[in-house]
Parts: structure tokens; sequence; C-alpha cells
């Protein structure tokens, strides 16, 4: 059961209007020790929020992203103006929506644009398209098989419940934490298991001395320092460690924004969960009311699960090619069209600024003296389709003459940080603040020349690149390696990345046009550049 009544999400410039409005009883139950004799449902804690598809995962107010910075000369660039290419994102999005409405993936728990799915050929199809709109005379629709070795996991339906009993307050009845997300490669025998919970903290050796996980579903906790992908090498382990104790089940509780299915994390040994923010919260409260009751032994849940492997898929690329007035040397621009969720920042903000920028280079008055060469990629997502590797294999015209490949990824998010007030179940809320989260410039060979563009980029545009340089090449990135060149890529770390609170309202608007001018500034300079600036031999 739910408190249907309270809002999923809270807007910062309705905060106070909600808190108002939003259930008589917030106020009287907001006590996460019980009272001697309780009586109240769930040691009187006011349930999680039920979770909706597109809700606003954090507070955002009235004052938006900073302006972004137009340099003497640029202001007739329209194609690379913001609104323009918000257009495009919303388009992109939408084929997410449509994987929703359809019920592509088997349910309404994951949607997205998925390679070797209708949703993903779609989206490749439609940017295609525009790249044609473009006045690019030379486009490729490229089809691709997933390597036969490969599958892809797909979690159809799933549930994770709380089981109901009178002793933890009368009319304590059965709770589903709606974000739960089962991770690949789960499977529970017969489709289902119950077993009493028990909390594991950080799952540290120390902490694991003083508790007996056998038999029974061990919660793990996780603050992600940014987006998740920072914590794989711990909380993974850390799963299989449990596994390995005897316990049934994971279910890690996520201190991420608001209320969203949190999608990372695989191959943790057994079956295994995430839970998004205010469930989790719901949940260690519980926890602490049980204990301080003397009844934390009677907590259980029920884990229900249907999952299918998916083998023998297809997916498709789209490359377009711009020939240099005096070269065929190519500079290879990439961004991956597939997404989980409505992947607004997980990459259909990379996408956007990609097709603007084929706008902005189709004009013959922008033609550059070498090669320009745009793909969208798919199978980011999706085992054995690597969109990337199948590009160089299928475009020897384009690769073996590359010069540098840059990869778009994750490029407009909105900076999300803690707020200062809280929800009424007293979760700490997240908030929006006037600019984008940080972005990685990673440069595979440390060309000087390349790391100081990143530097005039924040001066000419203001773009939030890190002060440090890197050399990662991650996501889409790996696939170039056998080409053989340096790879450049521009990537943030949201903690929105992989949820279903990835929407558009969390995409700055003044963010994508940034990063459009920048990129265009870029290319310019890296085509005017000699090689060795762009590779320098080495010493």
């Amino acid at each position: 059961m739910r408190n249907a009544c309270l809002p999923a999400v809270t807007k910062f410039s309705s905060y106070s209007s909600a808190l108002a409005a939003g259930c008589a009883l917030a106020a009287s139950v907001l006590m996460a020790v019980p009272v001697q004799g309780q009586t109240e449902a769930w040691f009187g804690i006011q349930l999680p929020p039920a979770t909706a598809p597109g809700g606003l995962p954090v507070a955002i107010g009235d004052r938006g992203p900073a302006p972004a910075v137009v340099p003497v000369g640029e202001a007739g660039f329209r194609e690379l103006e913001g609104r323009r290419i918000a257009y495009d994102l919303d388009r992109i999005v939408d084929f997410s929506r449509q994987s929703l409405q359809s019920k592509e993936l088997g349910g309404d728990q994951l949607w997205g644009r998925v390679s070797g799915f209708y949703s993903g050929e779609t989206t490749v199809r439609w940017a295609e398209e525009r790249l044609l709109d473009a006045g690019i005379k030379d486009v490729r629709f490229q089809r691709f098989d997933q390597a036969a070795d490969a599958s892809l996991w797909i979690p159809e339906r799933w549930e994770v419940r709380l089981l109901g009993n009178a002793a933890f307050g009368e009319g304590s009845n059965d709770v589903i934490l709606e974000t739960a997300m089962a991770l690949a490669p789960s499977t529970i025998a017969g489709g289902e298991l119950t077993a009493p919970v028990v909390y594991v903290g950080k799952a540290s050796s120390a902490e694991l001395m003083h508790i007996d996980v056998a038999g029974k579903i061990a919660l793990q906790h996780v603050t992600p320092q940014a987006h998740l992908v920072f914590e794989r090498d711990s909380a993974v382990p850390a799963a299989r460690d449990l596994f390995a104790r005897g316990a049934v089940a994971v279910i890690t509780l996520v201190d991420q924004p608001g209320n969203e299915r949190v999608r990372d994390f695989s191959d943790c040994g057994g079956p295994c969960f995430n839970l998004g923010g205010r469930d989790s919260w719901f949940l260690q409260r519980v926890l602490n009311a049980a204990a301080n009751a003397g009844n934390a032994a009677q907590l259980s849940m029920r884990l229900q699960l249907q999952s299918k492997q998916h083998s023998g898929l297809t997916a498709t690329n789209a490359v377009a090619v711009i020939p240099g007035r005096g070269s065929n040397e190519t500079i290879v621009i990439n961004a991956h069209a597939d997404a989980w969720f409505d992947g607004a920042g997980d990459n259909a903000d990379g996408l956007a600024v990609l097709l603007a920028l084929a706008r902005h280079f189709g004009k013959e008055e922008h033609q550059l003296t070498r090669t320009l060469a745009f793909v969208v990629s798919a199978g980011h997502h999706t085992p054995g389709l690597n969109g990337p590797s199948n590009a160089v294999r299928m475009n020897p015209d384009v690769f073996q003459n590359a010069l540098l490949v840059f990869n778009l990824e994750h490029v407009a998010q909105r900076n999300i940080v803690p707020a200062r007030f809280e929800f009424e179940d007293g979760y700490r809320e997240f908030t929006a603040d006037s600019t984008e989260a940080p972005i990685v410039a990673g440069i595979t060979n440390e060309a000087p020349y390349l790391q100081d563009l990143f530097t005039q980029g924040v001066a000419r545009y203001g773009t939030n690149f890190m002060s440090s340089n890197s050399t990662m090449a991650s996501g889409e990135g790996g696939g170039y390696r056998a080409a053989a060149v340096p790879i450049v890529t521009t990537m943030q770390s949201p903690p929105l990345y992989h949820t279903s609170g990835e929407v558009t309202a969390v995409i700055s608007v003044p963010g994508l046009e940034r990063m459009a001018r920048f990129m265009a500034f870029f290319i310019e300079q890296v085509d005017r550049a000699d090689q060795d600036l762009i590779n320098p031999p080495a010493r």
C-alpha cells in the first residue's frame, strides 16, 4: 500500500504549498522511533510516494542556467542555438516514451531507446533523416548483427514487497517498493522468493563479522559520490561476497535524488535489485524503528522476477560524411543514440548537439579542409552490438584516414546538489543550480594542443569542463580504439545517470548551446592544426 495523496516530487517554487496541502497526517508521522504501545501502521512512518514516468526528480526553481555566451562573429549561427537543439532533444526522448507506451520491453517498469528493438531502430532512422535534411549527401544507414556469443538480459516484470505484520503497528499492510530495479542477469528460481531481511550497511568485512546473512535478503547501502559508475568497484564485489556468505538476494539502497528507478550494477552473483532514494529512506527508517522495538527479525520481503535473454538481434548506425576541400584526413564525431528510460542526458543531449553540428558544417560556407564524419551509433547498452567497432569495420574509407575521434556523451545535464530543505517524509531534496554538471575532457594521447582547446572553451563559452586533464575513453570511446587514433571524450557524471529521473526538465538549454558552440570551435581548430599537434610523435 502507498499513501497515494503524497506528491511524487516537489518543485522548489511550490514547496511550501505542497507541504501544507499534501496530506493532513504528514506532520504527525515524521517519527523514526516508535513510542511504547505504538499502534500506527509501520511505526507511524510516512509511506514513500508512488513513482511515475516523467516526474521531476529534483527541485527546480525560477532561476535557470546562466545564458549561453555568444562570441563576436557567431551570432549568425542560429543552428547552434539552445532552443533549436532542445527541439531535437524532445524528439529523441519521444522515442523512449513510445517504448513505454507500447510496453516494448515486456511491461511498464523499463523503457528506452534500445538497440536491437524498434525504439532503437526508429531513433537512428530519424537521426539519419536529420543528417540528410542538413544537406549532407553521403549518409549511410548500416545494419549489423549481434555477436553470436552475446545476449541482452531484459527484466520484464518484477516486484519488491515489504511484507506487512501487525507487530509493526496496526494496519501495517504490505508495501510495494516501486523504485525497485532488477539488475542483470538476475534470476529467481520459480520466479519468487520470500525471506527475512537484514541490513548490512556498507557490507564491509568489519560490519559483516557481526551479521549473519545466511538465508536472508541483504540490504546494502550506497551513497554515490556522483553517479553509480563510481560505486561499481565496491558495491558489486560486496554483493558477491554477501552471496558467498549465504544471502539469497541483495538489495542496494541508493541515496539518489527523489524516488527513481536506478539501473546500474550488474553481475552481482545472484538476484540483485536497486532501490531509489525515498523508498530506501522509508526502508531505513522502518529498519531502525523495528530494531528499537525489538522485532527487526520479523521484517521480511517477497521478491518476484520474470526476465528474458535476447540474442540474434540486429542494430543500425547512421554515418554521414562531408568531404573536405583539400584533404581526406577525417575528423570523426560520435554520439550514441540508445538509452534506458527517457535518457535525456544519456545521450539525447549528446545526439542533439551532434545533429546541430551536422546542420552547421553541412552549410557550404562552413565546409572544412579536412573531411568530417558524423556517427550516430547503436549498441551502447546492448552486449554484442557495439556501434563504434562496427562503424570502424564497415567504413574503411573513413577510419583508415581518421585523424581523431570525438565522442559526445552526457554533455548538458544541469548540476544537481543536495538542497537545504527536505521532502515531507524527512528525506533530503536535491535541487539544480545555475550551471551544468562538470564535464570531464578525456584525451587519450594527452596532446597539449587538444588540452588547450578545452581551456580556451571555458574562457570563450563558459563550458563547465573539469580543471584537471584526463585520458578517459569510456563509453563509446573504447569501441574506437581499433582506429588507432586519439580519442577525445566529453562526459558528465551527474547523479541521475541511468535513472528514470533523467528527463528533459533536468537538461540545460543554454548548456546545449554552450556545448554546440564549443564543439564547432573545437572542430574548426582541429581542422586548421598540423597533424603533429593533434597526435604528437612519441619521444
